[in-house]
């Protein structure tokens, strides 16, 4: 596309219902040149005609409006993780048009994992023609520049070209990022975060992890393993000596950490029933207020180095247990983080749910190739 027409349309999506005569106006084209763009827009079909505005005072014809057609092209998602494997295809507006879940419980193999992944796209009997592209969430670390996954510990998988494995079965370009990098683009784009540009979404499931985003665009550092938030060193002189199968903080706070502390003296052994039987059990109870300390010492330090608009909670645990966790975070960050850091800063929880990694991947695609 010519940058008129890129201008145009950009313009349009913003703002719905516009006549050639506001665009004009507010792009700072001349009215010939974005008739020439819009004509284009309407012959592609990326734009449509819709109704007839209001005549100016003077009078005249009535003006003709515009606005962007979100079913141009469909955009498929892809939501791995280690318990389940979403698939959803949306239209340009992220608006789910079909989704199917499936359990991704026993993928051992590369083979297995591409199996898995293919059959699950594939039953959404999609038109190929009509798919703009294929995004992909991963719970692990993948190199942004390649599409090559390094690692996914959930099934001991590493160094996997699943973006060349995708692109060769679909013939469709392949956008990989990491599940909770993808889940804060979502947030961003549809959730909690609508209308921030600085963010920081911190996952907490199985593992914690980190989601960020600075001026709008996501952060993922020279090798794409930014916001590893599980590593954060909170303790040193408890954590030096260290031979947890996860991240230091993580065997403070994390969903394995919480069902390991019930497995030693319970029959329980699900998140849920940790916080449940923490609001009785001392000694859960304990582990609780401890763990949520490490947490919130680890959020201290990101705001500290961010300075972020907002801090979303998602995941499982975070979603789930928001007011639990937030009751006894928040006093700490009172007393670590400057007030005049911490009073621009707004906590809230994430709005959407388990398809969150799911519309940060149609978004991740439509900021490649398309236009958003």
């Amino acid at each position: 596309m010519k940058n008129s027409q890129m201008l145009v349309l950009k313009f349009i999506r913003k703002n719905s219902l516009v006549s050639r005569a506001k665009i004009a106006k507010s792009v700072g084209l001349s009215k010939p040149a974005v008739s020439e763009a819009v004509d284009h827009l309407l012959k592609l079909g990326v734009i449509k005609e819709v109704k007839k505005g209001e005549s100016s005072k003077r009078g005249g014809k009535r003006p003709i409006l515009l606005e962007f057609n979100p079913q141009f092209r469909f955009v498929v998602g892809v939501d791995l993780g280690g318990t389940n494997l979403r698939v959803a295809l949306t239209d340009l507006n992220g608006k789910i048009l079909h989704r199917n879940d499936f359990s991704s419980k026993g993928i051992s193999s590369p083979e297995l994992l591409l199996d898995r992944i293919v059959d699950a796209i594939k039953s959404l009997n999609f038109e190929p023609k009509s798919v703009l592209g294929i995004g992909v969430g991963v719970p692990g670390t993948v190199d942004p520049k390649s599409g090559l996954v390094r690692y996914m510990p959930a099934f001991g998988i590493k160094d996997f070209p699943l973006k060349e494995a995708l692109q060769n079965t679909f013939k469709k370009p392949v956008l990989l990022g990491n599940d909770v990098t993808l889940n804060a683009l979502g947030e961003m784009w549809k959730g909690s975060a609508k209308g921030k540009k600085n963010l920081l979404l911190v996952s907490l499931g199985t593992g914690t992890g980190m989601g960020i985003i600075i001026n709008g665009e996501l952060y993922e550092g020279s090798n794409g393993m930014a916001g590893e938030l599980g590593y954060t060193i909170t303790d040193w002189s408890r954590e030096k000596d260290h031979n947890f199968p996860f991240g230091r903080l993580e065997r403070w706070f994390s969903g394995y950490a919480f069902e390991k502390i019930l497995l030693k003296d319970s029959a329980h052994t699900s998140v849920k029933d940790f916080f449940e039987l923490a609001q009785k059990d001392s000694v859960l109870a304990s582990f609780l207020e401890e763990a949520c300390g490490h947490l919130a010492l680890a959020i201290s330090n990101a705001v500290c180095l961010f300075d972020p608009e907002i801090v979303v909670l998602g995941g499982a645990i975070g979603y789930n247990q928001y007011e639990i966790i937030t009751s006894k975070v928040m006093p700490i960050l009172k007393s670590t983080v400057p007030n005049e850091i911490l009073e621009h800063i707004s906590f809230e929880r994430a709005s959407l749910g388990d398809s969150g990694v799911l519309l940060g991947a149609v978004n991740l695609v439509q900021r490649e190739i398309f236009v958003v």
